[in-house]
């Protein structure tokens, strides 16, 4: 699978012309912040802070840190590609001291950006810091393990359509090939396959580039069901609610992706969490105490609570929840491997 690359030429001309409106006061701070003067903002991926998912767990990152710092905090919504670097501008001559670009797309307005706006800090969420051709000497990647996370929610739901009998088929609706969705998906069929050897899983992509048209992952959804699946994994930020939609109007199971979608209703099996709000709130107190470490990556994983099992419903068997637990336990302890790719 190849992942589009966006082009960025007329951007980086934008870049150029500015740099000089940019401050070049010099390398981040390493000193400890006050309030008064620390500042954070987030940028988001195309889509929406009401998502439900991806956008909305950043925000609620920046606006907890945000009253537990006492700092000014700011959500910028990018709403098209076109939009990334004039953002990330708009975010380094507003002078905030930390800057997050959110989502994996959005890796090109940072590396045109960073090298520009020396003042501030930059995390990239889902954004490896190899990814940056210039290498910034002022951002930080930020990555999760989402196979993991995958795996466990594919363990869980072979356990339960293997108990159930009939067809052993389930899903995955994903919103386009990057890798974050990826690593989802691969993990979700390798867990569900652990527990149920015979089971068939339906990977597809909606091709959404806005990760929030519903219809588009409602009509992925129904495809599958139509082809037999009975448990649907959404792996497309808002544009999953629109599988969750078919699951739900098909009387089959839902699993939600990054936050934990179960409150949809009795329906949902259980989530997939990414604790991206978790990951702005560490990144922003590093910064705050001037320890934010740069020109490396912050993984966050099952060892360290990055990403896991959301609620289950109470449908599901508890014997299945702690066999799926144990499961947990083993990845994080590195006992069992999960590949972040494998073919499907």
């Amino acid at each position: 699978m190849r992942i589009r690359t966006i082009m960025v030429g007329a951007a980086v001309a934008l870049v150029a012309a500015t740099a000089l409106a940019i401050s070049s006061a010099g390398s981040a701070s390493s000193t400890k912040s006050s309030a008064s003067s620390f500042t954070m903002v987030i940028v988001t991926d195309i889509g929406s802070l009401q998502d439900r998912s991806f956008n909305q767990l950043a925000n609620e990152g920046r606006i907890a840190i945000g009253k537990k710092l006492g700092i000014k905090t700011r959500a910028i919504e990018t709403h098209s590609s076109a939009e990334r670097i004039p953002n990330a501008l708009a975010a380094c001559r507003l002078g905030y001291k930390m800057i997050f670009e959110v989502g994996f797309l959005n890796y090109t307005a940072l590396n045109a950006v960073a090298p520009k706006c020396p003042q501030a800090q930059f995390a990239g969420i889902d954004q490896p810091y190899v990814l940056f051709s210039k290498k910034p000497k002022n951002a930080a990647g930020v990555v999760f393990t989402e196979e993991q996370g995958g795996y466990l929610v594919g363990y869980l739901a072979g356990l339960e359509i293997k108990k159930e009998g009939g067809k052993q088929i389930i899903s995955a609706v994903g919103a386009n090939n990057v890798p974050a969705i990826v690593h989802y998906i691969s993990g979700y069929i390798q867990g569900a396959k652990k527990a149920d050897p015979g089971i068939k899983v339906l990977a597809n992509y909606a091709n959404d580039p806005t990760f929030n048209d519903q219809a588009k992952c409602h009509e992925t959804a129904l495809n599958q069901i139509q082809r037999g699946s009975r448990v649907v994994f959404q792996v497309a930020g808002g544009c999953g609610l629109g599988a969750l939609k078919a699951a739900k109007e098909n009387k089959i199971w839902g699993i939600g992706v990054d936050a934990d979608q179960r409150y949809l209703g009795p329906f949902m099996m259980t989530s997939a969490l990414k604790r991206v709000d978790t990951a702005v709130e560490d990144l922003t107190k590093l910064a705050y105490k001037g320890k934010l470490a740069t020109k490396k990556d912050y993984v966050f994983s099952l060892k360290n609570n990055g990403v896991g099992l959301g609620s289950v419903s109470p449908k599901i068997p508890k014997s299945f929840v702690a066999k799926t637990k144990a499961i947990a336990k083993q990845i994080a302890a590195g006992k069992i491997k999960v590949k972040n790719q494998i073919k499907f």
